[in-house]
């Protein structure tokens, strides 16, 4: 049985894929696979024997291979796994004066001796060359990289979007620089498949096995598209190794990526593309010169590729890349009698050993300890004392693993009732949009292009759903009211609403319609909707014609019996041989001001069916103080207030000027000042009149019935009366505060209500006041 141990990143894939696809029993291996294990961990197993094969950073071989000062050797070099098209990544795009040699900068790498840490010293030298940074190289493992990438010291990654798919959403300097090292076409040596020493003198023939087998499925990763290869990441369950990385941005680059058709995955290499990083970077680390022909004899797998070409099995320790020179034998680590060296060393040998088994996940293991009181007995001790306190942490880590992981399954369940009832929401709402009795459309705010629209309005129109879908909602109304007041692109964060009356849309078959429309905006993130509804206007045309009518015939048959109340009345008035005291005269006064007021308000009637006022110009504006006025509505109206425990409070500020008719504004007070002594029982009416921020500020206030919240909307409605008890004891027309509002916007004033049920409400008006020289 042969252990590899592989990494996380994609660059351990064709392992993965040979041990999926069962090319080891194919040629008769048996191997065991440790994934996620880190490249840091790899070499010092592969060094002491205790893992037959693994991925290791090809410069941490050529490091292994030129630097080695034992006599034996430990680790061989078998095939290449991986070749980058690197670039160096960031979070933003800086400038080399944004660098400053007062911060440290930190910068992942997959091993401290990788393709990639030169990489990215050379960049930086290239880069800024006359300032240099202080950088801190991680060993990052792959699960780890894009947390370290976006914590706020992090300078910057080294990788390519195959092994890092993440990094295709962040800055890449190879778009933007023109450096000889971010050449897109250079691919580089980054990892290959090593074997320990061990490995090469008892397994020789499995050896060869593994690598037919690797070889075979680089193979096959490179033959792979998505015609024959389509759900190859499903098939493999290849997520089951790369838990980290996103499913949906991953499966598609196993299957006609150009990175693969490139050769990322390929057993040629071309060594001479790490010369300019080892010259510039690698043999200034190790501070000695070696001549580019001993690193590429080193990285020379001619002899290797050839063996592997008739695809049989054999015996590797037959070829000369697996012999020592001057024929040395190969064997494995020397078992040395550790018992006769000294305590130290006997200590160090026996914590080397327990950091290995470690290394493999047997956290368990301690080191053997007796009674004795000497020093590395005690050293031992201690470490045992270390080691259960660190595995009872992991204990209580892996039992908040375990809740989170119920946690997560509980979340997990009500995502997915979330998402139900998400769905059966957005059924419910197309079944209401769909069959809805309004006929309504969805307009993209953007472009005023037509996306849906339901079945009310196909049936008006005539259109279909193919027709609608082709359509703008301009070429639907006629003419340029839309254009004038949406203006489609602009403005897209605020929310809208807009009605148009009486607005001609063209049906299908070329007929106009009129229609009523509104505008509704809905924010669907990032998009902005609109929700346009059509209505017919038929129907209330028809209502205002027939309420048109009925006032008309209510106004003329008025007339006649108030014209006789007044023709009395003037008689009365001008007998004097009447017996009448001051009383009554002032009572027949009364009578008459109400009896002109009721003319007026016969003959202004019908102003209330129509938007437009054609006999404005017949209308004698005034400039006036409304303090008389107000006094007067009081005086004229003091008798119904008679038998109620009513207090009045009168503040009224004389000299303040405003433009208007007499008449028309003791309506307004009249109506708010009579509404406020029907619905007031007990307590008091108040009456202010001020200057207020510039304008004229008139309240009308008392401690009444109050007014019901849900209503408050609509008592300023033509015939509107609030369907209470209260109401119909006390009567009406609804007619007092439609017309109040009509008079008040005429006279360019404001009109605002404040009221709280079994409180009294409030009644607050603004008018602009007019300077005393006009």
């Amino acid at each position: 049985m042969i252990q590899i141990c592989i990494t996380s990143r994609l660059s351990s894939l064709p392992v993965v894929v040979a041990y999926k696809k069962g090319y080891f029993e194919e040629f008769g291996v048996k191997v065991t696979l440790h994934v996620n294990t880190h490249h840091k961990a790899i070499l010092p197993l592969l060094d002491a024997g205790r893992v037959e094969a693994g991925e290791v950073p090809t410069i941490a071989y050529l490091q292994e291979s030129l630097l080695k000062k034992s006599k034996l050797k430990r680790i061989y070099k078998g095939i290449y796994l991986y070749h980058s098209p690197l670039s160096f990544y960031s979070r933003f795009q800086f400038k080399p004066e944004d660098l400053t040699r007062n911060k440290a900068y930190i910068l992942p790498v997959p091993h401290i001796n990788s393709v990639e840490r030169l990489f990215a010293e050379k960049f930086l030298e290239d880069y800024a060359p006359k300032n240099p940074v202080k950088v801190r190289y991680i060993d990052t493992p792959g699960f780890l990289e894009e947390k370290e990438f976006l914590k706020p010291n992090c300078l910057g990654l080294v990788s390519d979007p195959f092994s890092s798919p993440f990094l295709r959403n962040f800055q890449d300097f190879a778009n933007t620089l023109e450096l000889p090292i971010l050449q897109k076409e250079i691919l580089y040596p980054s990892t290959l498949l090593a074997f320990s020493g061990d490995a090469i003198l008892k397994t020789g023939r499995e050896v060869s096995g593994v690598l037919l087998a690797v070889k075979k499925a680089i193979d096959f990763l490179q033959n792979s598209n998505k015609d024959y290869h389509g759900n190859l990441w499903e098939d493999l369950q290849l997520s089951h190794f790369y838990p980290h990385l996103r499913v949906g941005e991953t499966k598609n680059l196993l299957t006609d990526h150009p990175l693969i058709k490139k050769g990322v995955f390929s057993y040629h290499g071309d060594e001479s593309s790490l010369f300019p990083l080892l010259k510039d970077v690698y043999f200034r680390l190790i501070r000695r010169v070696i001549q580019p022909e001993a690193v590429q004899s080193a990285l020379d797998f001619d002899e290797i590729l050839s063996a592997l070409e008739p695809k049989k099995v054999f015996d590797v320790r037959k070829l000369s890349s697996f012999q020592e020179p001057l024929n040395v034998k190969l064997h494995a680590p020397s078992q040395i009698n550790y018992r006769k060296l000294n305590a130290v060393r006997h200590l160090i040998v026996d914590v080397n050993s327990l950091v290995l088994d470690m290394l493999q996940g047997n956290y368990n293991s301690r080191l053997n300890t007796d009674e004795t009181l000497q020093l590395d007995n005690r050293v031992k001790v201690l470490v045992n004392s270390m080691l259960d306190s660190f595995n009872a942490k992991i204990e209580l880590q892996r039992e908040e693993i375990t809740e989170l992981e119920n946690l997560i399954s509980i979340l997990e369940i009500k995502l997915d009732r979330s998402a139900v009832d998400l769905q059966y929401s957005e059924e419910k709402y197309r079944y209401l949009f769909e069959f809805s009795r309004e006929a309504i459309a969805l307009v993209d705010a953007d472009t005023g292009s037509i996306l849906e629209a339901n079945n009310q309005f196909r049936s008006l129109t005539g259109y279909t759903r193919g027709d609608i879908t082709k359509m703008n909602i301009e070429d639907i109304i006629l003419g340029n009211q839309v254009s004038n007041q949406l203006r489609f692109g602009t403005d897209l964060s605020s929310d809208t609403m807009l009605s148009l009356p009486d607005v001609e849309i063209l049906a299908k078959d070329g007929s106009k319609l009129e229609v009523d429309i509104s505008f509704t905006s809905i924010l669907l993130s990032p998009k902005k909707r609109y929700q346009v509804q059509f209505r017919p206007n038929s129907e209330r045309k028809e209502q205002e014609r027939l309420q048109h009518e009925f006032i008309s015939n209510v106004s003329h048959e008025l007339r006649s019996p108030m014209t006789n109340i007044r023709g009395y009345l003037e008689f009365f008035k001008s007998d004097s041989s009447l017996p009448f005291n001051e009383e009554h005269i002032n009572m027949l006064e009364v009578i008459d001001k109400n009896a002109k007021r009721l003319s007026f308000l016969i003959e202004n009637l019908l102003k209330l069916t129509t938007s437009r006022e054609k006999d404005k110009e017949a209308e004698v504006i005034e400039f006036f103080d409304p303090v008389p006025v107000i006094e007067d509505v009081i005086h004229m109206n003091s008798h119904l207030a008679k038998g109620k425990p009513i207090e009045w409070e009168l503040s009224l500020k004389k000299g303040l000027l405003i433009r208007g008719i007499k008449f028309e504004f003791s309506q307004i007070i009249t109506n708010l000042y009579v509404n406020a002594l029907k619905y007031t029982f007990k307590g008091k009416i108040g009456i202010s009149l001020r200057e207020s921020n510039g304008k004229m500020e008139i309240i009308v206030e008392d401690t009444g019935i109050g007014i019901d919240p849900n209503y408050k909307n609509q008592i300023f409605d033509r015939f509107f009366r609030i369907p209470s008890t209260d109401n119909r004891k006390i009567g009406g027309t609804g007619l007092g505060l439609s017309i109040v509002k009509s008079l008040v916007e005429k006279m360019s004033g404001e009109i605002f209500v404040e009221s709280t049920m079994g409180e009294g409400s409030k009644f607050t008006i603004h008018f602009p006041i007019v300077n005393a020289n006009v």
